[in-house]
C-alpha cells in the first residue's frame, strides 16, 4: 500500500531545519539541549494527540484536535508539579504523574502524585499520592488499604472500565499494593499485595492481573503468577504430554498473599524471564533462556505443562517483545541496527504497525499509542541521522502525517551516519562496535566513548554527545565489549570479576580500525560515563600508548567503596549483586583505579556531581586526593547539585563546552 506525506499542523510542532556549524558554542547549544517533545499519544477515539513538551519554565500537555488542526487546551500545574508523564484514561479524561524540583538537586523528585484532569483542564483533581487524603486526614499517618494519600505508580489503563485504572501504592518496604484508583473521585479499591518486593507487575491485555516478577535477597529473579485470572485448569496437572516439552513448575502456594503461586526462579548471571503477555487462547508467551545461549520467545500452556520456542536469533538476544489488546505481536532484535519480525495471527495493532515500518524502512519504529479501533496510531521514527520525528498513521485516509520533532533545538541537518563494525578480539570473539566518522573531515582524531553499566550496550541511533564530537571534528568508536548485554550470556557474564581485563576489547577496536585505515591509533582519546568513566580511568593506566588524553564522569575508582557507600548496597538483593559482580578483597583492589594512580600517565579529566549516591562524589574527592599527593596534575568539573551524570541544560552544554576544549587541548583535531 501507497502512503501519501501531508503536513497539516506542522506549525504547532515542528521548528525550522537547523544546521550544525564549526562553531563549539553553537554546537554545544544544539547537542547540550534536551528533547522537548517527549511523548505524542492519541486518544482512545482517534480524534485528539497529548503532546507532552518542555518550556522554558516547567513541561505541559498541549491536546491538539486532529480533525480541526487546533490547539484544544493546555495542562500546565506550575509550582505544584511538573508533569514528567501522562496517558489517556479515557477519551475526555487524563492522568498525569507529577514531580517536584525540592532544590536539593537539578533532578525531579517524584513523590508519586497522580493528577486527573478533563481533556479542557476542568475537574483537575490530585487523585493519589502526598495530599490527595480529605481534609480530615491530612497529616495523619493513615495506611489503611482505602488511603490514597501515599505514593503511586499507574501500572495499567483498564481500557473496558471508564472510570478506573490500576496503580501501584508503595512504600519503603517495597511489598506494593495493587489497587484500583478512581480517575474522577480519587476512591481506592484494594485488590492484592505483591508477594515480591519491588515488584514488576504482569496484566493480560485486558488488565487483567496474571503475576508479578521481582528479586530475592540472593538477588535471584522470582516469578509469581495469580491463579484466579489464570486460564481454567492451569497448573492443575502434574502430567506431561510425552509428545511435547515439558516443564512442571515447582508450585508453592503463598500462605501470606492468597492467590499467589510461585513458578519460577533464576540465579544471578543465569539468565531471566519475563512474561511478554498472553494470546488469545490462553497461552502465556515470555522471554527466556532457558538451556541457550541467546534469548528466546517461548509459549506455554499453562494447562499442559507445556512450552514450545518460537523464535531465537542465533547472534543476538531478544531486544523487547510489543503487545497489544489481541496479545503479542512483534519482536525487535539489534544485530547492528534494528529488525523487527512479527509474530502471526490477527491482531489489528500489528497490521498498523507493519504499514508504519514498511513506510519507515532501515529506521527505528515505534508504535507510542493506537485508537481503540486501531485506525489511528501515532509513530516515533528515529534513525542514526535522526532525532525523533512524531508520525499519525491514518489508516482510512490512506495517510501519514508528521506531527512534530522530539528534539527541536537539535540538528536534523548534516548529521554524521553510525556505521556498524564487527571483528574478533584477540581471544577470538565477536565484538560489535559503532563508528561515527567527523563531520567532513578526513583523518580526524577519534574519541572512544565506552558506555556505562557494565551490564548495558550501545544502539544504532542518534546519539547527541556522539553528534556533538563529529561536528567538532572527533571520530567516536563505541564498543559493545564483554560484558555488555545483548549478545549472550557467555557475552555479558566474561565481565564478572573481570571490570578490567575486558578493556583489551577497547583497546583491540582501535588496533582493528588503525588497520583498516579508518583511524590514527596515535590520535585517540577516550571519555565515558559511570563504568564508561571507569574504562576511561582504567583503560589509560593499562595501555598509556593508546590515549593522548583521558575524561572520565562519575566513574567507579575505588570497587571494595562499594560494599560501604552508593546505592546499589542498599537495594534488594544488592550485597549479593556486588560480591558476583566485583568480588571484594583483593580481587575487587586490583581492579580498582585508585589502587593505580602512579600509573596514570595520560593528561586527565573529572567530571562528578556531588549528588551522586550511585558513585559517590566522597570517591571521586579520594581519588583526586590521591592524584595531588602523587603530583599528578588534572581538570575537573564538578557540579554542586548534579546526580550521577548532568540532568540540567546549563550544566550538559557547558560540560560540552569543556570536553571539546580538553580533547583539542590534546589531539592535533
Amino acid at each position: 500500500m501507497n502512503y501519501c506525506l501531508k503536513i497539516f499542523i506542522t506549525s504547532l510542532l515542528i521548528a525550522n531545519s537547523l544546521s550544525v556549524f564549526s562553531n563549539t558554542e553553537e554546537n554545544a547549544e544544539r547537542f547540550g539541549s534536551l528533547p522537548d517533545v517527549s511523548n505524542v499519544l492519541i486518544s482512545p477515539n482517534g480524534k485528539y494527540v497529548g503532546v507532552q513538551q518542555k518550556t522554558e519554565e516547567t513541561i505541559i500537555v498541549k491536546i491538539i484536535d486532529l480533525e480541526k488542526a487546533q490547539l484544544l487546551s493546555v495542562h500546565d500545574f506550575g509550582r505544584k508539579g511538573q508533569i514528567t508523564d501522562f496517558f489517556w484514561a479515557t477519551d475526555k479524561r487524563l492522568v498525569f504523574t507529577v514531580a517536584r524540583d525540592f532544590g536539593r538537586t537539578t533532578e525531579l523528585y517524584n513523590a508519586g502524585q497522580l493528577v486527573a484532569a478533563d481533556i479542557d483542564g476542568k475537574r483537575t483533581k490530585l487523585i493519589a499520592g502526598y495530599g490527595s487524603a480529605s481534609d480530615t486526614r491530612q497529616g495523619k499517618m493513615n495506611k489503611a488499604k482505602t488511603d490514597p494519600d501515599r505514593p503511586a505508580v499507574i501500572v495499567h489503563r483498564l481500557p473496558n472500565d471508564q472510570n478506573n485504572i490500576l496503580v501501584s501504592f508503595y512504600d519503603n518496604a517495597g511489598y506494593n499494593e495493587l489497587s484500583k484508583l478512581n480517575i474522577k473521585t480519587g476512591k481506592v479499591k484494594y485488590i492484592t499485595r505483591s508477594p515480591v518486593v519491588y515488584p514488576n507487575w504482569i496484566f493480560d491485555s485486558e488488565g487483567n492481573l496474571m503475576g508479578v516478577g521481582g528479586s530475592s535477597r540472593d538477588n535471584a529473579q522470582e516469578i509469581f503468577l495469580y491463579k484466579p485470572n489464570l486460564p481454567a485448569g492451569s497448573l492443575d496437572s502434574r502430567e506431561c504430554d510425552s509428545n511435547t516439552n515439558c516443564y512442571i513448575p515447582p508450585i508453592r502456594e503463598d500462605n501470606k498473599t492468597p492467590g499467589w503461586v510461585f513458578f519460577k526462579d533464576y540465579e544471578f548471571g543465569k539468565g531471566g524471564m519475563s512474561i511478554d503477555g498472553f494470546n488469545s487462547n490462553g497461552k502465556m508467551l515470555v522471554t527466556e533462556y532457558m538451556d541457550s545461549d541467546r534469548s528466546g520467545l517461548y509459549e506455554y500452556d499453562l494447562r499442559s505443562n507445556s512450552f514450545e520456542l518460537l523464535f531465537r536469533d542465533s547472534k543476538v538476544d531478544i531486544t523487547a517483545v510489543r503487545s497489544s489488546r489481541e496479545g503479542p505481536y512483534k519482536i525487535r532484535i539489534d544485530n547492528g541496527k534494528p529488525e523487527y519480525l512479527f509474530l502471526s495471527g490477527y491482531n489489528k495493532q500489528k497490521d498498523l504497525s507493519i504499514k508504519a515500518n514498511n513506510a519507515f524502512p532501515n529506521r527505528a519504529v515505534a508504535l507510542t499509542s493506537a485508537s481503540t479501533d486501531r485506525t489511528r496510531g501515532v509513530v516515533r521514527v528515529s534513525s542514526d541521522i535522526n532525532p525523533g520525528i512524531y508520525y499519525l498513521i491514518d489508516e482510512e485516509k490512506n495517510q501519514i502525517s508528521p506531527l512534530g520533532r522530539y528534539w527541536s533545538k537539535t540538528s536534523y541537518s548534516n548529521l554524521a551516519p553510525m556505521q556498524v563494525i564487527d571483528f574478533k578480539n584477540r581471544h577470538g570473539d565477536d565484538i560489535q562496535s559503532y563508528f561515527t566518522k567527523a563531520v567532513g573531515k578526513d583523518n580526524a582524531p577519534t574519541i572512544v566513548m565506552p558506555h556505562g553499566g557494565p551490564w548495558a550496550r550501545d544502539y544504532w541511533g542518534f546519539d547527541p554527545e556522539v553528534q556533538f564530537l563529529a561536528a567538532e571534528g572527533f571520530n567516536v568508536i563505541q564498543n559493545n565489549i564483554r560484558g555488555s548485554t545483548g549478545y549472550g550470556l557467555k557475552h555479558t557474564d566474561h565481565v564478572r570479576g573481570n571490570f578490567a581485563e575486558v578493556l583489551t576489547d577497547m583497546f583491540d577496536s582501535i588496533e582493528f580500525l588503525d588497520s583498516q585505515g579508518m583511524v590514527n591509533k596515535d590520535q585517540v582519546c577516550v571519555y565515558g560515563g559511570s563504568y564508561g568513566g571507569y574504562a576511561a580511568t582504567q583503560g589509560p593506566m593499562m595501555r598509556p600508548d593508546l590515549f593522548k588524553c583521558a575524561v572520565s564522569e562519575a566513574g567507579l575508582y575505588d570497587i571494595n567503596a562499594q560494599y560501604s557507600s552508593g546505592d546499589i548496597r542498599r537495594s534488594r538483593g544488592g550485597k549479593k549483586f556486588l560480591e558476583d559482580s566485583f568480588g571484594d578483597g583483593k580481587k575487587a583492589e586490583d581492579m580498582s583505579p585508585i589502587n593505580y594512580v602512579s600509573k596514570l600517565k595520560t593528561p586527565y579529566m573529572i567530571i562528578h556531581g556531588k549528588k551522586d549516591i550511585r558513585t559517590p562524589f566522597k570517591e571521586a574527592e579520594a581519588f583526586m586526593k590521591a592524584m595531588d599527593k602523587n603530583g599528578i596534575e588534572y581538570e575537573k568539573m564538578i557540579i554542586e547539585k548534579e546526580t550521577h551524570g548532568f540532568s540540567r541544560e546549563e550544566n550538559r552544554i557547558e560540560k560540552m563546552k569543556r570536553i571539546s576544549s580538553f580533547f583539542n587541548k590534546y589531539l592535533d583535531a
